[in-house]
């Protein structure tokens, strides 16, 4: 090979990429935030110059929400299209934070559409910026969007959260914006309205859309659009620094899952099982052992016969970088004995005794977590019920293990509640009420209630159904029906004044305890009422993205309603057994669920 022929091979070599070609379709679905400046050619421009293929579709009238794509139908023939490795979902600028609730909604139904149509496709949500200065038209019933950093992190935050629950990957422009405002003033990013982008705005949001689908290093990228060279080349650089130096922070994509548990059925030799409940979106394939196959989440099964059968389930799911999967065994036995737990009388009393047959050994759990119990007595039951309300034993004979169905019930009720009102302050000197309360609308005609402050009995007070407080301490209150089927069980009630900056209340049936800064504040109402009424089970708590209500036993439908810090109303949801609230979108703090039939009210925390 001749000079000239080598410096001309050497030339060519240098002008081709070091990466392999990546060849991606995305479909882009937005509005005029996306039609801008052709957002979807920018970044197809961008994949060109590094030797890479951008093949899209784009479907961006103005003003465009996520629930105007779901109504129309060129967005949904496009997504049924299939053949694509992202679809990019922008909604409207302001939808997020002022439409919240359909934000949710459509996000919903735009994720199924393209999971049905290609399971493999991946939403990739157009992460928007705040707006220049704010939005003063809808500032004073949405505060978040009054100011440009207000409005950036609330969009940040739903944007996150539905990626989150929807394992989906972020084009987190706004962070770039962000990036280039606070050290870039010099790039203007908006346009006169200060809503959408100018060139420059555009070519950062085109720069991240390329970090994100083929990510790669956008300095690689040498196309400046109209541009000069050295802003071009700024934005590439906080591109790289902001998305390409953190990539694992917008990818919420997650691997399958294939971890279960199972509790025995009331049939014959049948099991529950029940997969992950929440994480990755995937696929279920059972095989339980004897021949018997599901693809459900939550399948049911009856074996023939006793015996040890191997249990397994796998996940999987898919993206662009392939098929996925996860396997998990699980050994189930079913013996000659079967183990069943039973109480002392044919009711269950609050503090009352579990038990079981003897065997050679035996183990208790609780929502399937074990316990520290392991005979045949389970006493006091109630301080194992942080954990769940569902007890369970395994019992072994002869190296035989099995599992007994699941115990829930809800303690006979004496009927007791209390109620506390006041006006004022009665750590100042106002008088105010507290009371015992029961459900048939008087006192049973033997009930015993028993007052103390500071411990100290209030003799002068027993058997009274009403005191008078005026000054700081706990108050304490127990009530018992020597009639009733659980004449032990006597309902404790406490409230503590401490007059310098909180009012504890406390049902120590359920080691319950809510603090708030002023009673009053709850509700609306200087009434709160704490009754024995079964507490409902509230996990996780504190909750970040979902919260699940439910009734530990058997629980009568009933509406529920969700207050705010200030007594709000923030949700009103009907609950019959268990219900799964959306919470990522709500502000952090304290939140109250107030039950209006009996007054009673739990806390929670979302962060």
């Amino acid at each position: 090979m001749n000079r000239n022929s080598l410096l001309f091979l050497l030339i060519l070599l240098s002008s081709v990429p070091l990466h392999a070609q990546i060849t991606r379709k995305v479909l882009f679905l937005g509005n005029s935030y996306t039609s801008s400046n052709n957002l979807p050619q920018l970044v197809q421009n961008m994949a060109q110059s590094t030797g890479n293929t951008l093949n899209f579709d784009i479907h961006a009238p103005g003003g465009y929400t996520w629930e105007h794509h779901t109504l129309d139908n060129t967005s949904i023939n496009k997504i049924n299209v299939g053949d694509w490795d992202y679809v990019s979902l922008q909604g409207q600028s302001l939808e997020p934070i002022i439409g919240a609730q359909y934000f949710i909604q459509a996000g919903a139904v735009l994720r199924d559409l393209i999971y049905q149509a290609n399971p493999c496709t991946v939403p990739l949500f157009y992460m928007t910026w705040g707006r220049e200065n704010g939005d003063t038209v809808f500032c004073g019933d949405f505060p978040a969007v009054c100011t440009y950093e207000s409005m950036d992190d609330a969009l940040r935050q739903r944007y996150e959260a539905r990626a989150d629950v929807y394992n989906a990957e972020l084009s987190p422009v706004s962070v770039v914006w962000r990036y280039l405002r606070d050290n870039h003033p010099g790039i203007d990013l908006y346009e006169v309205d200060g809503s959408h982008p100018t060139a420059a705005g555009s070519y950062a949001a085109a720069c991240s859309f390329y970090t994100a689908i083929f990510k790669q290093d956008p300095t690689l990228i040498t196309f400046d659009f109209s541009l000069s060279s050295a802003d071009a080349a700024t934005i590439r650089n906080a591109t790289k620094t902001v998305v390409y130096d953190d990539m694992d922070s917008w990818d919420y994509k997650v691997l399958p899952n294939s971890n279960f548990s199972y509790s025995i059925g009331s049939g014959f030799n049948e099991v529950d099982f029940l997969g992950p409940g929440f994480g990755a979106i995937q696929d279920h394939s059972w095989n339980f052992g004897d021949g018997g196959t599901s693809t459900a989440f939550n399948p049911s099964h009856s074996y023939a016969s006793n015996g040890t059968y191997t249990v397994q389930h796998t996940t999987s799911n898919c993206d662009v970088d392939g098929f996925h999967t996860s396997t998990t065994d699980t050994v189930i036995q079913f013996c000659d004995h079967t183990p069943t737990i039973l109480t002392s009388k044919p009711w269950l009393c609050n503090y009352d005794t579990l038990w079981t047959q003897s065997a050679d050994a035996l183990q208790w759990f609780v929502q399937g977590l074990p316990i520290p119990v392991t005979d045949s007595m389970l006493p006091n039951y109630k301080q194992h019920m942080n954990a769940g309300a569902a007890f369970s034993v395994m019992a072994t004979e002869n190296g035989c293990s099995e599992l007994s169905e699941p115990y829930v019930a809800s303690p006979d009720w004496p009927g007791f509640y209390y109620d506390a009102a006041w006006a004022g302050d009665p750590c100042a000197g106002d008088t105010g009420v507290l009371m015992v309360l029961h459900f048939n609308g008087f006192l049973p005609p033997n009930a015993l209630v028993r007052w103390y402050l500071n411990d100290s009995l209030l003799a002068s007070e027993n058997d009274e159904d009403t005191i008078q407080i005026w000054q700081g301490g706990e108050y304490r209150a127990m009530a018992v029906d020597p009639d009733s089927d659980c004449p032990k069980d006597s309902v404790f009630f406490s409230i503590l004044f401490d007059c310098g900056t909180d009012t504890t209340i406390i049902n120590d049936t359920t080691d319950t305890v809510v603090v708030v800064d002023t009673l009053d504040t709850i509700a609306g109402s200087p009434r709160l009422m704490m009754d024995h009424q079964e507490r409902l089970l509230l996990y996780p708590n504190p909750a970040t993205n979902v919260l699940t209500i439910a009734c530990p036993g058997i629980c009568n439908t009933e509406n529920i309603e969700v207050l705010d810090a200030m007594g709000r109303l923030v949700e009103s949801i009907r609950l019959e057994s268990s219900v799964t609230l959306d919470v990522s979108d709500w502000p952090d703090g304290m939140y109250v669920l107030v039950r209006p039939r009996s007054g009673q009210a739990q806390r929670f925390f979302k962060q």
